[in-house]
């Protein structure tokens, strides 16, 4: 329970630094963006405690290579999904937004602390959304009730904010 807490306040500071880079994908995210939003957030937090854990000792990276390789079409949509959202903004700064967004999650997430519960917990997480093959939206939204957005969340009907991150 202590690890859900940190990533709670880690994807609470992402929020802060990502408002707070100004980024110019100003207009708010489709309810596609934020799914695509979460599958990135899963796979980005799965990666760095892969690398965390590694640093210390802990290899959990046949779980998360098994993840990746079952999940690489969910994942590439994913980022996709979200390269388009920030390309509206233009070629250049979308880009720089998408890389900046990227960025700034692995940053936090690489706050986390690294031991043996929290890399049997990363390793036990690659496992189970390798598991969820063609249904990893699904599992990501699960896992990740609350995108990561440095932006809100449009309405579906007609483009108004109905909450912000």
């Amino acid at each position: 329970m202590k690890n859900h807490r940190r990533a709670a306040l880690a994807a609470a500071a992402i929020a802060i630094c990502l408002v707070s880079t100004g980024a110019s994908a100003a207009s708010c995210f489709s309810q596609a963006d934020v799914s695509a939003a979460k599958v990135r957030e899963l796979q980005t937090r799965l990666m760095v405690a892969t690398l965390r854990c590694r640093a210390s000792g802990f290899n959990i990276l046949a779980s998360y290579n098994a993840f990746v390789g079952n999940a690489k079409p969910a994942i590439v949509a994913a980022n996709e999904q979200l390269k388009a959202h920030f390309a509206a903004g233009g070629p250049v700064a979308g880009q720089r937004d998408y890389d900046r967004y990227t960025t700034t999650l692995a940053n936090a997430y690489g706050a986390a602390d690294t031991g043996p519960e929290s890399c049997a917990e990363a390793a036990n997480l690659a496992a189970e959304a390798s598991l969820a093959k063609g249904d990893l939206t699904a599992f990501a939204a699960r896992t990740i009730p609350v995108a990561t957005l440095p932006a809100s969340v449009c309405s579906s009907s007609d483009g108004v904010v109905l909450a912000a991150k």
